[in-house]
């Protein structure tokens, strides 16, 4: 079976381009087709393709510096690439792969990080954060969300079977594209972070420090807290704002090695998240390392974290808003109980998002997808998960019969 694999954009190896190289370990090497390749000999050789093709975007001067702003051409270059002699086409998509061209003869999953969040539920974040809403080009920038938007919805119709990264996702494609998808978490490399039981007296934040990741409100709650120590790992534009009005109670590390941000983390008594990410691999990693995770209560956290209602041991706690008394109250309430979160049990819900989770159950959707008895028809009207069906059966025959 040919296989085309299609990928946003290449800018460096993070969690994104481990979804696509843990996919090629499921495909084989495969030809990888994107808009922009500013990757390393030795990343391109982690991802494992059989070639890489970039648009002809990638020519434009020193598009490494600007790549992002080129939104506008994204989609008419994600369509000029032909795939006609390909049978299966998977797609990565955040914003535009996804919209690649098929052909009735060809099947195509997309693994959905998320929609084009700056045209959709973040367009007013968007629009407060950059220079150009304040100046004469804004009307131009709001006609161009508006197409993207229209090219977006126009090509969610596209690929036969929707991958989401998290329930978020899901319920944002049900809301924006009004199709189904799938739950597939992305996978996490759980071996580098080592179960550790012992456990050092402190919090630890690890993050880029914008403003989206609101590390503001866990510094200012622990200004309220001054007995407590938080240690924060990261570096970004936040970092003079933040240390500014910190108390001593709060350490700032930086930019740390890989080694010391796992150490870190490991040794934490709690890892605290207060952002609304899509997913949060970090708190998956965490997880791994027996770290209770205390976070914002939207978005991927509702996946990863075990709250005390659950029948399964809890592994974490999660505040409703994002405000310092909820930050605050949260911690202060792990405190209380913190005999009652079990490393190991931390450890086990970690194993969930495992890479070869990820990739036995991305292999089911392969195998389900290329069956001759796969209808688009009968996963939209099926109640249940694909991925649930693709556990019930090794053959390709009786999972179809199942659906149709």
């Amino acid at each position: 079976m040919r296989i085309a694999l299609v990928h946003d954009w290449l800018p460096l190896f993070s969690g994104a381009e481990q979804v696509v190289a843990q996919i090629m370990r499921v495909t084989g090497p495969s030809d990888l087709y994107t808009l922009f390749d500013f990757l390393s000999e030795e990343d391109r050789d982690r991802i494992g393709a059989k070639q890489i093709i970039a648009s002809y975007l990638n020519k434009l001067p020193f598009c490494e510096r600007y790549y992002r702003w080129t939104f506008p051409l994204c989609p008419m270059a994600i369509e000029s690439f032909d795939l006609s002699a390909y049978d299966l086409v998977v797609s990565s998509s955040a914003a535009f792969a996804k919209g690649v061209i098929t052909h009735p003869h060809q099947r195509h999953i997309a693994y959905v990080h998320t929609n084009v969040r700056y045209a959709w539920d973040q367009t007013f974040e968007y629009m407060a954060g950059t220079p150009l809403s304040r100046s004469p080009l804004k009307p131009l920038l709001l006609l161009l969300l508006h197409r993207l938007r229209i090219w977006d919805s126009r090509t969610a119709n596209g690929p036969d079977v929707l991958l989401a990264n998290s329930s978020t996702v899901k319920r944002r494609i049900e809301q924006v594209y009004g199709r189904k998808s799938f739950v597939l978490p992305p996978p996490v490399s759980l071996e580098d972070f080592p179960l550790t039981v012992d456990k050092d007296d402190y919090f630890v934040v690890a993050s880029r420090l914008v403003s989206y990741k609101r590390i503001d409100l866990i510094v200012d709650a622990f200004a309220q807290m001054p007995t407590k120590k938080l240690v924060i790992l990261g570096d970004g534009p936040e970092m003079a704002k933040l240390t500014s009005r910190a108390t001593p109670n709060v350490v700032f590390k930086g930019h740390v090695s890989r080694s010391e941000l796992i150490q870190s983390i490991s040794r934490a008594k709690a890892f605290i998240f207060a952002a609304y990410e899509d997913f949060g691999i970090v708190m998956v990693e965490a997880q791994a390392a027996g770290t209770p995770v205390i976070a914002f209560h939207h978005g991927g956290s509702r996946d990863i974290v075990i709250e005390g209602h659950s029948r399964a041991p809890q592994t974490g706690m999660l505040f409703a808003e994002q405000t310092v008394e909820c930050v605050k109250q949260a911690v202060e309430d792990f405190s209380a109980t913190e005999k009652a979160f079990s490393s190991y049990a931390c450890h086990d819900n970690a194993k969930r998002f495992s890479t070869q989770s990820f990739r036995d159950r991305f292999e089911k959707v392969v195998e389900f997808t290329t069956s001759p008895d796969f209808r688009r028809s009968s996963i939209e009207l099926n109640e249940r998960s694909v991925l649930e069906l693709a556990q019930m059966t090794d053959g390709r025959g009786a999972l179809g019969a199942a659906l149709v």
